[in-house]
């Protein structure tokens, strides 16, 4: 056997391999022995049939036979001796065989791993976003805190502020009822705008069975042509008037949060701020491994083996469609919206193991037991964890790439800005920075709908 490596592009390569014709001869020769057991010609006994004959009945699946066995056998053998380490398996693209006594030739194209050359890892240059907790955020959980265990009760007439159940049907020209359009046991807090601010300020003054229509005018576009703008009606049938009455923000409220663990309503205060630090600085963490994962790819830059990409996305196209039940998918759409994201996620675990080998970061057993030790589950779940090898090869990967994230932490040129808005952004996570504490029956009935 003699080949050829040719190099396609970084990440492909063709192998010409040409094998001997006595080497083809042998191959021939265990086929038709193959084909003299297992075959019944009439006037022969099995494993008697010469091989002329052999030949002459089966001559083109044994062909088949010999050039499947051939580049099998070959292309295995190429791939031990030159260590291509193929990321998919070699597409055979060409095959010229004729006889034995020609030999054989294969053509076969492979995509392997892309050589990858760390040029700088160290030193990356990366903003770190730093937010400050204001009084307007810690005020804003205070309030989320006073809705929650805020106290409803029914009220005769609607005023700004109150909520409104009501059945709402769309109206069409007429005042004719539009089928489909109507909505059962629609919640409305009067004067919030979510309904719609328009129509919500024609919904003070009802009560409780009454009916009556609310109208919105939609004004025309540049360019519609029509005389006069199109109204929108909607008939509003009241089935219950609420008004939400708030606990006073005081010390009392505060001792009933949560059984004493704060007792004044600075503790509270004080308990918010931190757990909104700790949010924030997740966040910003976050944000920050992003921006450095962006940085090292960007200074890093190689080829990714298409099959690797098309891999990824047939997983990730398996997890939505469990995720969708039943609910039609776009797969096309999908693989090509999300092929960005695969290309960016391989060449990171691609470059993450570059630098592990390359930094000798290595996890302890020792290591992998502190961590199933923090786990919060009963002693014999967590001795069980302990025991299987495949869980701790996960805690493992997962410690080895936490060590490459504060690797390049420590290494980096990190410069730390308060972003316009930053106060702004940083309200979106305000539930979790409340402090834990025991819910009224009320509280805990709303949170489950």
């Amino acid at each position: 056997m003699q080949y050829d490596i040719e190099e396609l592009n970084p990440v492909k390569r063709k192998i010409k391999i040409y094998v001997e014709p006595e080497e083809v001869a042998q191959i021939e020769s265990q086929i038709i022995r193959k084909y003299q057991k297992e075959v019944q010609i009439p006037g022969f006994r099995r494993g008697k049939v010469p091989p002329g004959i052999i030949r002459q009945r089966y001559g083109e699946s044994i062909k088949l036979d010999v050039i499947e066995t051939a580049v099998a056998r070959f292309y295995e053998r190429v791939l031990d001796e030159t260590r291509l380490n193929p990321v998919s398996q070699g597409k055979v693209t060409d095959v010229q065989f004729e006889d034995a006594h020609n030999g054989m030739e294969i053509l076969v194209e492979v995509e392997v791993e892309p050589q990858i050359e760390l040029r700088q890892y160290k030193g990356l240059r990366v903003e770190k976003e730093t937010y400050a907790v204001t009084e307007e955020m810690i005020q804003e959980v205070l309030t989320n805190l006073q809705d929650r265990y805020a106290l409803v009760k029914d009220v005769e007439e609607s005023q700004e502020g109150h909520l409104l159940t009501c059945d709402v049907q769309q109206l069409g020209e007429g005042d004719v009822p539009i089928v489909g359009r109507k909505y059962e046991n629609v919640t409305i807090k009067i004067g919030s705008g979510e309904f719609d601010p328009e129509l919500e300020q024609q919904m003070v003054g009802l009560k409780v069975d009454q009916k009556t229509i609310v109208r919105k005018t939609i004004p025309l576009r540049a360019d519609e042509e029509e005389s006069s703008p199109r109204v929108e009606s909607y008939e509003i049938t009241v089935k219950a008037i609420q008004e939400k009455v708030y606990p006073e923000l005081n010390d009392e409220f505060v001792r009933e949060l949560n059984e004493g663990n704060y007792e004044t309503l600075e503790d509270l205060k004080e308990a918010i701020r931190k757990n909104l630090e700790h949010d924030l600085e997740e966040r910003s963490r976050k944000v920050l491994v992003n921006r450095l994962i962006d940085e090292l790819l960007k200074e890093n830059p190689f080829e990714v083996p298409e099959s690797l990409v098309e891999r990824y996305l047939d997983h990730f196209m398996e997890d939505l469609k469990q995720h969708m039940d039943s609910r039609e998918i776009n797969e096309e759409v999908f693989r090509e919206n999300y092929r960005p994201e695969a290309i960016r996620t391989i060449r990171w675990h691609l470059i993450k193991d570059k630098i592990i080998e390359k930094e000798r970061l290595s996890v302890t057993e020792e290591e992998i037991d502190e961590i199933i030790d923090k786990f919060n589950v009963p002693d014999d779940q967590r001795e069980a964890l302990r025991q299987v090898r495949e869980y701790r090869n996960r805690v493992a990967r997962d410690l080895r790439d936490q060590k490459v994230i504060d690797f390049l932490i420590k290494h980096a040129e990190i410069v730390e800005v308060s972003p316009s808005g930053a106060e702004a952004t940083a309200r979106g996570g305000e539930g979790k920075s409340e402090p834990s504490g025991r819910k009224s029956t009320q509280s805990q009935s709303r949170d489950q709908g």
